[in-house]
């Protein structure tokens, strides 16, 4: 394993500046255990990984409601259930070196964050064909008990009628709100939320909407791989951001040149 990598500039952040987004995809199958360890061998500090629900009410570590990832996309979650997914590759679509790698269900990330000692960014992503409630309630009923270190979790989602129900539900933890393009002004609604950090497609972003935003709450962007694109982010107040390639020497380097001149 390589040494950590210490990219948060400022006490103030949630999060690191370089955020693994899925674990390491660049490496390894997103979202799987193999993704993770491989963040972990890179020294990377923190993750974003995705969680959504199957049929049975487990709650599975996807990005999407069925399996057009694995080859599968007319098999959805919401007709799965735990036993049916444990039967699914989800690392041969990658490389044949992962082929049989399962797929990852929450109680199996929670145990690996824990053992990594990793920094964890946990989206929701609602399964549109089950109730948004029941799925907000099983993430608290999961995350509550696992006691992690509130300065390490952040849950966000492009939910925002989830993130409301999650912070009534929970008042205390850290909430990260997704936005695609970000609107000029935030509503209040996502204002009462108190959250710790914004979150946007990097694509979308100009300087000027930057400058609105960074004074008041750290914005995070996705998802960015090359250093340029990084350089530039940084240079308009960005925080951090979520990237396929966060061990890469030359992203690292940015953050860090970064970090000398202020």
């Amino acid at each position: 394993m390589t040494s950590p990598i210490t990219t948060t500039t400022n006490a103030t952040k949630p999060m690191s500046a370089l955020i693994g987004h899925r674990g390491l995809p660049s490496q390894a199958p997103e979202n799987t255990a193999a993704s993770l360890k491989a963040a972990f061998e890179q020294g990377i500090d923190w993750i974003e990984v995705d969680v959504t629900m199957a049929g049975d009410g487990s709650l599975v570590i996807l990005h999407d409601a069925d399996l057009r990832r694995f080859g599968q996309p007319d098999r959805t979650l919401v007709s799965l259930d735990r036993a049916a997914l444990l039967q699914v590759d989800a690392g041969g679509w990658f490389h044949a070196e992962f082929a049989g790698e399962p797929i990852l269900f929450m109680t199996q990330l929670l145990t690996l964050v824990r053992r990594y000692r990793l920094g964890l960014n946990l989206e929701l992503k609602i399964n549109p064909d089950l109730a948004m409630p029941e799925q907000v309630d099983a993430v608290i009923e999961a995350l509550r008990p696992a006691a992690l270190d509130p300065s390490k979790l952040v849950v966000s989602s492009f939910d925002h009628r989830a993130l409301t129900r999650l912070r009534q539900r929970w008042p205390e933890v850290a909430i990260g709100i997704l936005f695609g393009a970000l609107p000029v002004d935030l509503p209040a609604v996502l204002i009462a939320l108190k959250p710790v950090s914004i979150h946007c497609d990097q694509a979308l972003l100009t300087a000027p909407l930057a400058a609105k935003i960074v004074p008041l709450y750290p914005l995070y962007c996705y998802t960015v791989n090359d250093s340029v694109t990084l350089a530039t982010l940084l240079s308009w107040g960005v925080s951090g951001v979520f990237s396929d390639r966060a061990g890469a020497e030359e992203l690292r380097q940015v953050v860090l040149d970064r970090t000398l001149t202020r």
